[in-house]
């Protein structure tokens, strides 16, 4: 392949197929500039998730609606529009949501008791309670590598997203499940975020991910999930 930047850009996103990235792969090996950029964007993207959550100063929304108020509409139009597409694209990074529910895992096990909704090492248990609250889970595993399903819980993301998030736990080692309500660029996704190891696919009809603490362990979480979704549909239904 010749220098394509948007495609280096969906390599470092993870949001291309296995073919592609074998493409993209061998072209960075022999091109300076594309390799430049691939470190720049990989760059740029472990700052933003660096950044600590800000706070607006008190009173500062009222502020700003009085002033939005007293500009002309015309003039808000494309700097909004502009930030409402910027929030999108972010919104669907495969790095950014794997950002999120890993930050999410780490807030969840640091607590001294787990903040579960419901309690339970069945699977279809813990299915039948998201279908009550009105969301369809993939066919869990009761336990995969060492870890057993001990509950689950709703969780708020910092893009203000609600998601399911099921707990597997063991010898001081942790795994989450999370389903995302979302559509996330690429169905496919390997990576690191928080200091965990975070899978995106798509089973079973929903956009999943995994966090833990090895590759192994996720790797075998996704075995786990892949076998019990093709064996037959999801828990509860």
């Amino acid at each position: 392949m010749s220098c394509d930047p948007e495609r280096v850009t969906g390599y470092v996103d993870g949001a291309l197929d296995e073919a592609q990235r074998a493409e993209v792969l061998a072209h960075l090996a022999a091109c300076p500039a594309c390799r430049e950029q691939e470190a720049s964007e990989r760059s740029l993207r472990s700052r933003l998730q660096a950044l600590p959550a800000l706070e607006p100063r008190p009173g500062f929304e009222e502020r700003l609606r009085r002033r939005l108020y007293r500009k002309a509409p015309w003039r808000l139009l494309v700097p909004v529009a502009a930030v409402v597409l910027l929030a999108v694209w972010v919104r669907g990074s495969p790095s950014f949501v794997a950002w999120e529910l890993a930050r999410d895992h780490r807030h969840c096990f640091s607590r001294e008791t787990l903040p579960a909704e419901v309690w339970s090492g069945d699977p279809e248990v813990v299915a039948r309670w998201f279908q009550g609250h009105g969301t369809e889970l993939p066919a869990i595993p009761a336990a995969a590598a060492g870890l057993d399903l001990v509950g689950a819980r709703f969780c708020g993301l910092p893009d203000a997203s609600r998601v399911a998030h099921v707990y597997y736990s063991g010898e001081a080692r942790h795994v989450s499940l999370y389903v995302v309500p979302r559509k996330v660029r690429g169905e496919a996704w390997w990576g690191a975020a928080d200091g965990r190891v975070v899978r995106m696919l798509r089973t079973g009809g929903a956009q999943v991910g995994l966090v833990g603490d090895t590759r192994d362990d996720v790797s075998a979480f996704e075995r786990a999930l892949s076998t019990r979704v093709a064996s037959g549909p999801a828990a509860g239904k």
